[in-house]
């Protein structure tokens, strides 16, 4: 055993106040073993190394444990998913511009893209409508379970439960749509744990977004025809009823032109005019000539029949109950309203005309520049950027808590 003695002469302590427990002034060194006697048992004041090497491999695994997490699921329980990736554009007629590249050839042939609708269609995709589809046409659900598949990434899983909401939360993070400002292409990607089934939930995704611009182009339509379509059905009743009532007014009054029956009637007042002119005269010189010649009381009575005939026609122009005049003002309001009816047709076609040009520039176009791929490596999850990401806010983490304790004790050293 070690000598008391020895041991307080070591620190310092005097020999002749070892009782009263005062030490000398000489500074205290930390014992060597040379300064032990030999076979002496010195392990009792000795730090512990095995110990010590125990506390730092403690702390360093406390406080780097989500890295080991990381690494331990990243190497060992992840499952591999494969990506399955498609570009598509969203486009509408419309003149061709300026622009380069692959927009530019699109542009040639009456197309330019449209960001407001690509936006809508990227929206649809990440949508409960799409999940909703999507879940009606594909088994989407058994796709992304299975107990083959890890407890994290697969579904349902520790994070999300058996719900249609879960399930929408949980395919948030199996695919992605982005847009590209520069070439107008839009990516998608889906992730599945077999390469077949994230052919086919991104080939149904591109379907069932056909179907929604399909819907999109059918309301443009409607919406830009219907008012016109209704106008030219309303002016084609118009024209169709100016007419009947045209055609009842000929069969009424046996007549097809009024204004030419006029004519006629005006021929004729002027024949009958001339001829009893030529009459009247050949009285007056009669009378002259011989005033008891027989043939006067003849000519008397041929003017009187003209005088009556010509009085008759011209009733027949001016009568106020049955006269041309009557009739030509009807006929001329029921030519007028048939005219009138042609052209609001002529107009309300060429309206309809423009609005279907109008909507078919208005017209929606998802075409597929990059068809959905059958990858045959997995290219996800990025083990390494994973683990990366996770040691960097964890040093980031352990770094700032570091700091936080550090100005503690300062804080505390200062006070004291």
């Amino acid at each position: 055993m070690i000598d008391v003695k020895t041991v307080f002469e070591f620190f310092g302590v005097n020999s002749t106040a070892e009782t009263r427990g005062s030490v000398s002034a000489r500074p205290m060194e930390r014992p060597l073993l040379r300064d032990f006697p030999a076979g002496s048992d010195y392990s009792i004041i000795t730090p512990t190394n095995r110990f010590r090497r125990f506390y730092v491999a403690g702390f360093v695994v406390i406080a780097f444990l989500p890295s080991i997490v990381a690494l331990i699921y990243c190497a060992l329980l992840v499952t591999p998913r494969y990506v399955s990736e498609a570009k598509f554009v969203v486009r509408t007629a419309a003149k061709p511009s300026g622009s380069a590249g692959l927009a530019s050839i699109l542009q040639i042939t009456g197309l330019s893209r449209s960001q407001d609708d690509v936006f809508s269609v990227q929206d649809f995709m990440t949508s409960r409508d799409a999940v909703e589809q999507l879940l009606k046409k594909r088994p989407v659900g058994q796709m992304y379970g299975g107990t083959e598949n890890d407890f994290i990434a697969r579904y349902p899983s520790v994070f999300f439960g058996e719900t249609r909401e879960d399930f929408y939360k949980y395919f948030q993070w199996m695919i992605a749509v982005s847009y590209s400002n520069n070439t107008g292409i839009s990516t998608l990607r889906v992730q599945a744990f077999r390469s077949a089934d994230a052919h086919a939930i991104a080939q149904a995704l591109l379907e069932i977004s056909e179907q929604l611009v399909n819907k999109l182009n059918d309301r443009i339509y409607q919406d830009a025809v219907t008012v016109s379509a209704a106008q030219v059905a309303l002016g084609e009743k118009r024209l169709i009823a100016a007419q009947i009532a045209l055609t009842d007014f000929r069969n009424r009054e046996v007549m097809i032109d009024p204004g030419s029956s006029s004519v006629v009637i005006s021929e004729v007042v002027k024949r009958l005019s001339n001829s009893l002119a030529e009459t009247q005269t050949e009285i007056r010189q009669m009378r002259t000539a011989s005033p008891g010649n027989p043939q006067l009381a003849n000519l008397q009575q041929r003017e009187a029949a003209l005088i009556t005939q010509i009085t008759r026609e011209r009733t027949r122009i001016s009568s106020s109950s049955d006269g041309l005049a009557d009739k030509m003002a009807n006929f001329e309001r029921l030519t007028l309203e048939v005219e009138f009816a042609k052209q609001a047709l002529t107009t309300a076609t060429s309206a309809l005309e423009n609005a279907r040009v109008e909507a078919r520039r208005q017209q929606l176009y998802l075409e597929r520049v990059v068809e959905p791929n059958l990858s045959d490596y997995a290219t996800a999850p990025s083990s390494l950027r994973w683990i990366s990401t996770v040691f960097g806010a964890n040093l980031l983490g352990n770094l700032v808590l570091w700091l936080f304790v550090t100005g503690i004790r300062e804080h505390a050293a200062a006070s004291h």
